[in-house]
């Protein structure tokens, strides 16, 4: 998917907006997916194009004995 990063923007802000998850082997994919981005602020606005994305398993809402 394409998606347009703001100046100012980090990566790791950009990976969880769009996919609700970042972790090391996300970002590898990000880097390896767009070899022009070098650094992990964007300075200007840029196109990229972010990984495909495993959907995380739902965790269950935990249930207190109190609630």
């Amino acid at each position: 998917m394409k998606v347009s990063a703001k100046a100012g923007e980090l990566i790791t802000d950009l990976l969880y907006k769009h996919t609700g998850q970042d972790n090391d082997q996300l970002e590898q994919a990000f880097y390896q997916l767009n070899p022009h981005v070098r650094r992990e602020v964007f300075f200007v606005d840029t196109e990229v194009v972010l990984p495909q994305v495993k959907q995380a398993p739902k965790t269950q809402r935990v249930i207190k004995s109190w609630d």
